[in-house]
């Protein structure tokens, strides 16, 4: 087996993902370990849990590639006490498997989000999306053949293979353009303006706050919640896919994250 340094396989990622494709001030690339460590695998996930770390460990992969960051950063607050970053159980706990098995993090986030092929492609694609109305880098608007709310909710259930979604809305009502919002981006409820802009009928969204709902029903856009990690995985999975034939001396596995919750 040909060795590799994690310099050298963040290299490859990031020819995959450029880093100049990053928003400003948003961290990319190795953030954590040393970028000399000879990497004997490599772990994509959505966010390096401690349950995505122990499994990475058990199969020899040291060095993760993840679309989220790392550690929870702190945030001051006057609503609550908040610890410092290093005093954290769930930074410890993670930090605490990455210095045992000589992990290296690297993350791709937004350089990974808008590229062609990434986050925002693979979730259209996964849920059988083709036609543009409207296209950014970071969201699109779909023409689909007629639907109803109730039957798009089910197509979002079963292209991305969740047991239940969140819908606001008339289910009766038809919808002829959707608005894919994946990941948190309605996590600002002005994410909504994106759908009236393009005058569509329908969101379907990663994670989104009850304001958005909110917004959504005043505005009457029906709105379809999948999950943050279920709506961004197919673009992960996509990366490991593009990643296997560029380290073909190096075992390339996607480790999903999962949903942290479970439903009643």
């Amino acid at each position: 087996m040909v060795e590799m340094s994690a310099r050298e396989v963040e290299e490859i990622v990031l020819e995959i993902a450029p880093r100049e494709n990053a928003m400003e001030g948003d961290p990319t690339g190795i953030l954590y370990g040393d970028p000399d460590t000879n990497i004997t695998g490599v772990a994509v996930t959505w966010t390096p849990t401690v349950a995505v770390l122990r499994e990475a460990a058990i199969d020899g992969l040291n060095f993760v590639l993840s679309h989220e960051t790392p550690f929870f950063s702190r945030t001051e607050s006057r609503w609550f006490r908040t610890l410092p970053e290093d005093e954290r159980p769930h930074n410890i706990a993670r930090r605490r498997i990455l210095d045992a098995h000589q992990m290296v993090v690297c993350r791709c986030h937004s350089n990974w989000d808008g590229t062609p092929g990434g986050v925002m492609d693979s979730c259209a694609e996964m849920l059988g999306f083709t036609e543009h109305v409207y296209e950014s880098q970071y969201c699109c608007t779909y023409a689909v053949d007629p639907i109803t709310v109730a039957e798009l909710a089910d197509h979002a259930k079963l292209a991305l293979g969740l047991p239940q979604v969140r819908v606001s809305g008339d289910p009766g009502s038809m919808v002829r353009r959707v608005t894919v919002m994946y990941g948190g981006l309605l996590q600002r409820w002005s994410g909504v303006d994106e759908a009236v802009l393009t005058d569509a009928d329908a969101i379907i969204c990663g994670e989104a706050l009850d304001y958005s709902f909110r917004a959504a029903v005043d505005a009457g856009i029906a709105l379809i919640e999948t999950a943050h990690v279920t709506s961004e995985n197919p673009g992960l999975r996509e990366f490991a896919r593009l990643l296997r034939p560029k380290l073909s001396e190096l075992p390339v596995r996607f480790i999903d994250a999962g949903i942290p919750w479970r439903y009643f």
